[in-house]
């Protein structure tokens, strides 16, 4: 059973849904890790997308408890009442709803990281090509 429905998340402010998160972690015994230490989460514009996204059981956690999936976007607190962007984070695989803005900011980030698909393919067929030359020469 959800301790907060769907309306009681709509209704919150943005500070108002960082604080629950960070409350409810808090109590419920999870702790954010940075360089080997333990903290307890503290509200802030990036705590969700900066901290308690690393931690999947912390995401499912609160999912099941009602304060992600459900109305609000955690990447930026706005609201979303049609979100149908699911994002994974790559390094501890927890899912989440997010709003059309931070999927396209997140799915942007990722493929910086991942580098341009195509660029490769060039590099490829120029190195072929050169290849190719090489050889009818030598």
């Amino acid at each position: 059973m959800l301790k907060y429905n769907r309306e009681q998340v709509k209704a919150m402010s943005g500070k108002e849904y960082e604080y629950a998160m960070c409350k409810e972690l808090n109590d419920a015994g999870f702790k954010s890790e940075f360089h080997g230490e333990y903290y307890e989460y503290k509200p802030s514009e990036d705590t969700f997308g900066g901290n308690i996204v690393f931690d999947a059981n912390a995401v499912s956690f609160l999912k099941q408890i009602g304060l992600i999936n459900n109305g609000k976007c955690p990447m930026c607190s706005i609201r979303e009442d049609e979100q149908q962007f699911l994002l994974r984070n790559q390094r501890s695989g927890a899912t989440y709803h997010v709003c059309k803005t931070c999927y396209k900011r997140y799915a942007s980030q990722e493929q910086a990281k991942r580098g341009c698909a195509c660029c490769l393919g060039v590099f490829v067929i120029i190195a072929i090509i050169i290849w190719s030359i090489i050889k009818l020469f030598f």
